[in-house]
């Protein structure tokens, strides 16, 4: 079994329905302190994030009593909470820090926080979960900075993107993916697996466990 340690980043590529958010959902139950900057509606949200905390503001982050935070700003105010919102996270280290659309959330103009999150946020214990469609379009980062990457199938310029920021041992598995199977590689040992969204079993063990203390939220295990 694999463990996702603090401050190491998961990215999950894929097309709209193919369970991409499904299994976001999925790992970050392993994860206590939780901020979802969630930039698109879906129709099982209330599945999905049940027992999350749904908010307007990124200070709902400060408060230490709200571990687990759904962000669902208005449309508007998505550039200035989703900001806030990344540099709490970074103030005070620990968090998980997730974005539905990394894309979208880059042409908020957003691209620099994450990416001080995607490439300095180890030293802070912070980890990113960055859910995308095309890799060949978004930050390098994403990828390149990924301990764990999940991808569904893909094609043509974006098996490439994937293939050049991991192995070219992937490509091979991502363009025979179907229906709701993923290709998994792990940056640690270089394996690459195949999964499904829908039979999902333990992917990880988390063992890291430290107290919450005020004011500096810290991942731990559940």
């Amino acid at each position: 079994m694999n463990a996702w340690l603090p401050g190491e980043h998961v990215t999950v590529i894929g097309d709209t329905g193919t369970g991409k958010s499904y299994l976001v959902s999925k790992l970050i139950q392993l994860r206590r302190y939780v901020v979802v900057f969630k930039t698109k509606p879906d129709p099982d949200d209330a599945q999905k994030w049940r027992g999350f905390y749904r908010a307007r503001k990124a200070d709902a982050m400060l408060d230490i009593h709200h571990e687990r935070i759904l962000l669902q700003p208005e449309y508007r105010y998505q550039p200035r909470e989703g900001f806030h919102a990344m540099e709490h996270a970074w103030k005070h280290g620990g968090w998980t820090f997730v974005i539905d659309e990394l894309l979208y959330a880059e042409r908020l103009g957003l691209r620099e926080p994450i990416e001080r999150l995607l490439t300095q946020g180890r030293s802070k214990s912070i980890s990113t979960v960055v859910g995308m469609q095309r890799p060949a379009w978004a930050t390098r980062f994403a990828i390149s900075q990924s301990t764990h990457l999940f991808t569904f199938r893909l094609e043509g310029r974006d098996i490439k993107t994937v293939s050049d920021a991991t192995t070219p041992r992937i490509a091979e598995a991502i363009g025979n993916l179907t229906g709701y199977d993923f290709a998994y590689f792990n940056r640690r040992d270089r394996t690459v697996s195949i999964g499904n969204a829908r039979r999902l079993g333990a992917i990880f063990e988390n063992t890291t466990s430290k107290p919450l203390t005020p004011g500096a939220a810290v991942v731990g295990s559940r």
